[in-house]
């Protein structure tokens, strides 16, 4: 969000709406990649279910779909209090919402790394289970694959905060005149 140019100099403007437009963004970015990424899921269900006694096929349907809710709900704010955990733990100079701003960045481009996944989550199995490849030859090159997808995703996260606390002072209350 851009700064008012006709705010009168030396009155200070609330940045708590671009913090609440940037989080909102990230929420969606969550909720497009899951969007996106279940329908894999939904493939990769169908063909192991074939191997399902019924009641267990019941239980693991419905253990998916509470997953999937819970990510849906929960799931921003569980990076929050990871973030903000992990902030404890290893940063002394920024403050905790720096460190989130930088994973609402991160977080809004989710859907854009949640298409090769998918695609690349299809594909294993749609070569495990109908063409029975064997489960290592087909294991092996999609995981290096999906692990250098996800790299995408955390690499820059990382190197955000480490930005955060390495170049950019805090914007805490220890800095406000008294």
């Amino acid at each position: 969000m851009n700064q008012n140019p006709y705010t009168p100099p030396g009155v200070q403007t609330d940045d708590i709406s671009s913090t609440d437009d940037i989080r909102l963004s990230a929420l969606r970015g969550i909720r497009m990649a899951l969007l996106i990424l279940v329908f894999p899921a939904l493939y990769n269900f169908y063909c192991f279910a074939v191997f399902l006694p019924g009641i267990v096929r019941t239980i693991n349907a419905l253990a998916i779909l509470l997953t999937l809710m819970a990510i849906w709900i929960f799931g921003l704010s569980a990076l929050e209090f990871f973030t903000g955990g992990i902030h404890t733990m290893v940063a002394r100079r920024s403050a905790s919402a720096q460190w989130k701003t930088a994973l609402y960045e991160v977080l809004r481009r989710l859907p854009l790394f949640a298409g090769p996944g998918a695609i690349l989550w299809a594909i294993w199995v749609f070569a495990f289970y109908q063409l029975r490849l064997d489960f290592h030859l087909v294991s092996i090159p999609i995981g290096i694959a999906g692990h250098a997808l996800a790299a995408c995703v955390y690499v820059p996260l990382i190197y955000r905060w480490y930005r955060v606390e390495r170049f950019e002072p805090s914007h805490g209350s220890d800095d406000l005149p008294s």
